[in-house]
């Protein structure tokens, strides 16, 4: 045990450099909001790329998170495995994400952007496990601010995305039945009438429309990915000086014979058998709890619906929030983009303030406050917004800040109990994965058959369902402190013994 402390340990890091690096870690979630969050406001120029409907398209989105979900399988291996080379994994997977963006506007066919899009989620699965390692790794027991600060940066990209889009998405032409401020919303709704069935409750009209301005989604999208493979550089130059600092320190004598040491004794016991004994080891959920195997897998089990629940509606609210008020409540196309924009500011609010109230507030707490916060904000939607402009604007704010801190914040209450490994991660964010594909679907079909409302009662679902497992996870989580504090009391026992 001693040894592997003598040759894994790495040397502190000074905080200049925590900070540094956390910022360029921030800088690549907000390329993920950028790249992945343009489906939102392209949603309805994808449907003319593509000649599909809104269920089409739902599902050809979804494959992002069909691709996390294989991302997050394949990135906890990788990350557990190849740990000294998650700057290198970030590095290729930006690239990865940036070529798939510029590819997919270029698309007809809604099962090859289905395709695409499982790339692109593949790639921010390991990128996602990557980076949260490497903030876990640099913080410790002081990671809760910096997970938040982390996933603010997703919100910031969001919020950017949809002004960039805007200039270039199509806009309809005035009908010759219309005048005036009603043009463009009569026209809108002209178009989506001819692509949702009979249970809409809009007049029919015709089935072709013109529209004034094309769509030119392709070159907003190339801007994106240049703006994330500029960012990639970064990352290929830690990795460098990661390998660098490690060849010279590989120079050391003692290193030298202690490595060959633990060498001769994995040939001796078996080299294949011991990395069975290592991924056996890593895959148990008792591994990142001190062996206590039944209370780690409660926890996971629920932390993997909890991380089902927050992914799903994040997804459903973020992409469908400008094409509900486009189609039921007669937004034209800048005001809901405008609208489309807020909710990501208040999103990246409630990012921000996770950031600020994680150093002050328990993680418990905050959990409960951001689960009952979607509860009141969806039973308000449902009951007083859903037929009125005004009250549609004013409480889909809440729920973006109350949706953003979510998910670091089941990130951070799982490393507050338990040891996140790069498997404990992988674990959380196939629940999100499972719950992004499940809730696209779910949508697509719900609002193509059975009218627009059904937004508004999914998002109620998601309320009551994410403050059912925040209360079950708080319960649970009784059973066990904070896990520093239990290591520090337990290597204070040691000594004495």
């Amino acid at each position: 045990m001693e040894k592997e402390l003598e040759i894994e340990g790495p040397p502190p890091v000074p905080k200049w450099k925590k900070i540094v690096k956390t910022s360029f870690l921030i800088s690549t979630w907000i390329c993920l909001g950028l790249t992945l969050e343009i489906t939102g406001p392209t949603l309805k120029d994808l449907m003319l790329k593509t000649d599909g409907s809104y269920e089409d398209v739902s599902r050809a989105i979804s494959g992002r998170s069909v691709g996390f979900f294989i991302g997050a399988a394949i990135g906890g291996v990788l990350v557990d495995a190849f740990h000294p080379y998650c700057n290198l994994m970030i590095a290729v997977c930006l690239d990865g994400i940036a070529i798939v963006t510029t590819i997919a506007p270029y698309m007809t066919s809604v099962n090859v952007v289905w395709a695409l899009f499982v790339l692109a989620g593949t790639f921010e699965g390991i990128i996602n496990i990557s980076g949260q390692k490497l903030i876990l790794d640099m913080w410790l027991d002081k990671a809760s601010s910096p997970m938040h600060a982390l996933h603010l940066g997703f919100g910031i990209g969001s919020f950017i995305v949809p002004e960039l889009a805007n200039p270039f998405l199509a806009v309809p032409a005035p009908t010759l039945s219309t005048s005036g401020a009603n043009a463009t919303s009569n026209a809108t709704q002209s178009y989506s009438s001819s692509m949702t069935s009979t249970a809409s409750t809009m007049e029919p009209p015709s089935t072709t429309i013109e529209y004034e301005k094309g769509s030119r989604i392709e070159w907003v999208y190339l801007i994106v990915s240049i703006i994330t493979v500029s960012l990639s550089v970064v990352f290929y130059f830690y990795q460098y000086n990661s390998l660098k600092s490690k060849t010279k320190s590989s120079n050391d004598s003692d290193i030298k014979e202690k490595s060959s040491k633990i060498k001769e004794d994995q040939k001796e016991s078996g080299f294949f058998v011991n990395k069975f004994k290592s991924f056996v080891k890593i895959a148990d959920p008792g591994s990142c709890i001190g062996g206590r195997r039944v209370y780690g897998i409660v926890i996971f089990m629920f932390l993997f619906l909890f991380f089902f629940t927050v992914v799903g509606g994040e997804r459903i609210y973020g992409k469908f929030v400008r094409t509900y008020a486009i189609d039921e409540l007669k937004f034209d196309g800048d005001e809901a983009t405008l609208l489309n924009t807020a909710f990501w500011i208040s999103f990246s609010f409630g990012r921000f303030s996770g950031f600020v109230t994680a150093r002050w507030i328990s993680i418990r707490v905050l959990m409960i406050i951001e689960a009952c916060g979607c509860l009141v904000t969806a039973a308000i939607l449902n009951i007083f917004a859903y037929d009125s402009h005004t009250l549609f604007w004013v409480f889909s704010m809440p729920m973006g800040f109350f949706i953003a801190p979510l998910f670091p914040t089941g990130i951070a209450w799982g490393d507050f109990h338990v040891e996140m490994t790069g498997m404990a991660i992988t674990f959380c964010l196939l629940g999100g994965a499972l719950g992004g594909v499940s809730y696209m679907w779910i949508i697509g079909y719900l609002y193509e058959n059975y009218g627009y409302r059904t937004f508004l009662y999914l998002t109620g679902g998601f309320g009551a369902c994410i403050t059912l497992f925040a209360f079950i996870l708080l319960f649970v989580g009784c059973g066990q402190g904070n896990r520093f504090k239990n290591n520090v009391e337990d290597s204070e026992v040691e000594v004495a013994n």
